[in-house]
């Protein structure tokens, strides 16, 4: 993996540790519960826009149930590779759930999802062309107007095939470097864009990814029981290969992203990793990190 120069901007965060992608759900309710009880340490929760779609301030509601971690947003709706600007009460919608305290920042999807008139339903693989990748650069310029927080930029699978220049993850760093924000590395979609289109080199794909732009990183984590079964051996080698992977970043002396946050039922299974496995996971990611208790709550308090 290469590096650039950093993201420099004031709203960098520090270094927080390890947690994991919550769902606005009872059963992700329950779990969460049952981490607490299980003496699991939570450093950063993740959560996701859509699910606050007619409610923003139920999020305040939600983040202090779970013991009011430091939080991040992930979203799609800014819609940063549309030339529509997003509609006003999206705009503000998006905004009311940034300002619950202790948002880090939003996580924003380098996608097509559609239109100021018309969604989709579902995630376009970027077109990795220069219109597009400009397009997405100035979006991501104008949303320094609109947010107290910055947005980051996630890599999409790749699921068709290519149409401009860039693969996924050439066009990721362009923007990123071009708008001067972060990355949130999803080494879950990498894996996928080797299930959709097996020629995609994963590998390759990585080396494209600035290291010292990253800020978050996505880690599939699957129930144990379940990768057991030769039914799920695929998404086992994609665990495998992401917590390998996973070291081998932490391994780089540019890598000190933010967060590391495990989503807990990986893609094609039917149910989340035991609670067990995930505390177990947050700490083998703080170690990774080289992150304590004591350093996480002194690099909380300098950001606040």
């Amino acid at each position: 993996m290469n590096s650039t120069r950093s993201v420099t901007g004031p709203h960098r965060p520090p270094v927080l540790g390890a947690g994991y992608l919550y769902h606005c759900i009872p059963a992700h309710q329950r779990y969460h519960e049952k981490l607490s009880q299980l003496g699991a340490r939570v450093d950063i929760l993740e959560f996701l826009a859509s699910h606050f779609t007619s409610d923003p301030d139920y999020l305040r509601e939600v983040h202090a149930g779970t013991g009011s971690p430091p939080w991040t947003l992930h979203s799609y709706e800014y819609m940063i590779g549309s030339v529509d600007r997003p509609r006003p009460r999206t705009l503000r919608r998006l905004q009311r759930l940034a300002a619950v305290p202790g948002c880090q920042y939003i996580g924003e999807h380098v996608a097509m999802v559609g239109t100021t008139d018309t969604y989709s339903g579902n995630f376009l693989q970027p077109f990795g062309t220069d219109e597009q990748t400009q397009v997405f650069i100035d979006n991501l310029g104008a949303a320094r107007g609109d947010f107290d927080v910055p947005l980051i930029v996630e890599n999409q699978p790749q699921v068709l095939n290519r149409i401009g220049p860039r693969s996924v993850c050439e066009q990721v760093r362009d923007i990123a470097v071009g708008a001067d924000t972060g990355i949130l590395l999803s080494l879950s979609n990498l894996a996928m864009s080797n299930s959709f289109r097996p020629e995609v080199d994963r590998e390759r794909e990585l080396a494209f990814i600035p290291v010292d732009r990253i800020w978050q990183v996505h880690v599939p984590l699957a129930c144990e029981a379940e990768l057991a079964d030769p039914a799920f051996a695929t998404v086992r080698q994609d665990e495998r290969w992401a917590l390998r992977t996973l070291e081998e970043l932490c391994r780089h002396p540019d890598f000190r992203p933010a967060s590391i946050v495990f989503e807990i039922q990986a893609t094609g299974t039917p149910s989340p990793a035991e609670p067990e496995r995930t505390r177990d996971m947050l700490d083998h990611a703080r170690r990774l990190l080289g992150v304590d208790r004591e350093s996480t709550l002194t690099a909380m308090e300098a950001h606040a």
